[in-house]
């Protein structure tokens, strides 16, 4: 169950300057792996606090982390009692608000919930990667050069395993002996990013909801030792774009999900299983709904006195903007590398226009993301730009304009998410 004023006491430790900085040392979601690691008597990292599986059975052989991707714990709260799932696990298990990381969208926090490593650590800090001695922006997914800045080749000029710097957990778990599965979308597995990631653990995809979670189902039934199974789905996601999170579009998705999930772990593992075996359910981020229209967004560029202060490079990029460096990292935190001497007039000009501008000096004090020794901060803008209600567009970003929901930036219902912990004999 969760403790009342948890998400509130941490929210107010975690807020500075306006922002919800994620909890690194503590309550974080990059901190799940190194729990699960100690759950199976493997050190990988980083864990949570030790109250996180208060009153959990952990004498555990399996542990199953299912990853609802854009399950903010704003939604969790609203919903929980509407499905079975979520209600057993409220009602008989651990439920602990933990924060996403920065920014609270989905390639940093699921770089980091591989890894165990904060943004900063692995840098990938956004959707959007910069590669400052390429000078290119790659996206992760799906692994390519983005498309507003390839000249000809979207092939990416490093592998991913250089552009993610901080390595998987599942080689060290192997090592001692734990089986570890990836089980996602098919058309997620087996790309360069995944590859590299995912290393060390068995990449096994599905197709559809119900082949999804038939196939969580079936990892257990064929573990013969200790095992970790990682398992994803990106409906509310998508979702929460199309129609937003507080639709009923969404409560219907979460429906069929947790529907599927319930009986196929609820109703069909066996019980001698089930009792060795802890369920925990986080997600990567939460939502905000967008408003229609021009209320809804912030054309970057738009915003006088930015685009002709960012800096210039050394190559021309195909959209003929000068050769200035275009905006990266993510939608709701979008990163500006700025002429040098110009850092104050841009801070000046976003926050004409409603925004908030964080320097990668603060950024950097704040530790918004990761410690400050990190080698992702030579990824970082000069500039981060935030806001707490609107897309911020860009191009490449153009499609933000249209959405009904987003993620990344640093607002509670996108940085606090739930983490949920029961031994699954408890929930059947």
């Amino acid at each position: 169950m969760l403790r009342a004023g948890e998400a509130a006491a941490l929210l107010d430790q975690q807020t500075r300057d306006g922002l919800v900085v994620p909890d690194y040392e503590g309550y974080c979601f990059a901190n799940v792996p190194g729990t699960v690691g100690d759950v199976l008597g493997v050190d990988v990292g980083p864990k949570l606090p030790a109250d996180a599986l208060v009153g959990v059975e952990t004498g555990v052989s399996h542990v199953l982390v299912v990853v609802l991707d854009s399950l903010g714990l704003h939604r969790w709260r609203r919903d929980a009692a509407d499905h079975r799932f979520l209600r057993r696990l409220d009602e008989r298990g651990a439920t602990t608000p933990l924060t996403s990381v920065a920014s609270a969208s989905t390639a940093p926090a699921i770089t980091s919930v591989h890894t165990g490593a904060t943004p900063a650590e692995h840098s990938v800090l956004g959707c959007d990667v910069a590669l400052p001695g390429a000078e290119t922006v790659v996206r992760p997914f799906p692994q390519e050069v983005r498309e507003d800045v390839a000249n000809g080749s979207t092939a990416p000029p490093v592998g991913a395993d250089e552009y993610v710097t901080a390595d998987p957990v599942y080689p060290q778990l192997g090592g001692a002996g734990v089986e570890t599965r990836v089980v996602q979308p098919a058309e997620t597995l087996g790309t360069e990013y995944a590859n590299a990631v995912f290393r060390g653990a068995t990449q096994q995809p599905y197709d559809g909801l119900a082949d999804g979670a038939a196939a969580l189902r079936d990892c257990l039934a064929d573990t013969r030792g200790r095992s970790y199974t990682y398992w994803y789905t990106p409906i509310l996601d998508s979702v929460t774009h199309e129609y937003g999170p507080d639709s009923g579009a969404y409560h219907d998705a979460l429906g069929r999900v947790t529907h599927r999930l319930s009986r196929a772990l609820y109703d069909e593992v066996d019980a001698a299983t089930a009792a060795e075996t802890l369920l925990v359910v986080t997600a990567d981020h939460g939502s905000i709904p967008l408003a229609d229209g021009p209320d809804g967004s912030l054309r970057v560029l738009d915003i006088d006195g930015v685009a002709d202060r960012l800096r210039r490079s050394g190559r021309r990029w195909p959209r003929g903007d000068g050769g200035r460096v275009p905006p990266f990292g993510d939608p709701r935190a979008c990163h500006l590398a700025v002429e040098p001497g110009e850092v104050e007039a841009v801070v000046e000009a976003v926050e004409a226009a409603g925004a908030t501008a964080v320097t990668r000096e603060r950024a950097r004090e704040l530790e918004l993301f990761g410690p400050s020794d990190a080698p992702g901060w030579e990824r970082c803008g000069d500039v981060v730009v935030v806001d707490r209600d609107r897309a911020l567009v860009y191009p490449s970003m153009e499609k933000v304009a249209d959405f009904a929901g987003i993620h990344g930036g640093p607002t509670p219902r996108e940085m606090v998410v739930p983490f949920a912990a029961a031994r699954l004999s408890d929930l059947q």
